[in-house]
């Protein structure tokens, strides 16, 4: 019995001695971030392919990056980016959008296989003379995630809904 006793009152001392410790907390200095606004300047030869490339383009948004040129603006009501090379030379753009903005044909063959499913999202991205679009479905028991190009549809990522 006096073992026993001995060995709760231990076991109560341990558990003790880990709450304490468990609860600890720590104070972290007060740190304060400021920074100053500054606007990208572009180069004439990037202002003037992008003026050409997207005529009626709103809020364009410049960032520098890694000597190339990233702009953010919307056009048709659609949200876009951009990466110009210093030169004025399109690398990239990307088109976010819709099931509404989708191309007919393209709504066809992701609805000949997906017909239960709702397009919550498109993304279309021209690259290296390469157009492909990211459709993000939906259902009651998924998500997926598909890429389609020329016509081809490949599934990138599929989950379960818990």
């Amino acid at each position: 019995m006096k073992k026993l006793i001995i060995a709760i009152l231990l076991c109560g001392l341990i558990f003790t001695a880990g709450t304490k410790s468990a609860s600890a907390q720590i104070q972290l200095k007060e740190v304060a971030i400021s920074g100053t606004s500054s606007k990208t300047v572009i180069t004439k030869k990037v202002s003037d392919s992008f003026e050409e490339l997207f005529k009626g383009a709103v809020a364009p948004e410049w960032i520098e990056a890694n000597k190339n040129f990233i702009v953010n603006f919307i056009l048709d009501n659609q949200k876009n980016k951009a990466e110009f090379t210093r030169g004025g030379r399109l690398l990239y753009l990307i088109v976010y959008g819709k099931e509404k903005e989708m191309p007919a044909d393209l709504r066809t063959i992701v609805k000949s296989t997906y017909f239960d499913y709702g397009i919550n999202s498109t993304i279309k991205i021209n690259f290296e003379g390469r157009t492909f679009w990211i459709v993000n479905l939906e259902d009651a028991n998924h998500f997926v995630v598909l890429r389609v190009e020329d016509g081809d549809m490949d599934v990138i990522k599929k989950i379960k809904k818990i």
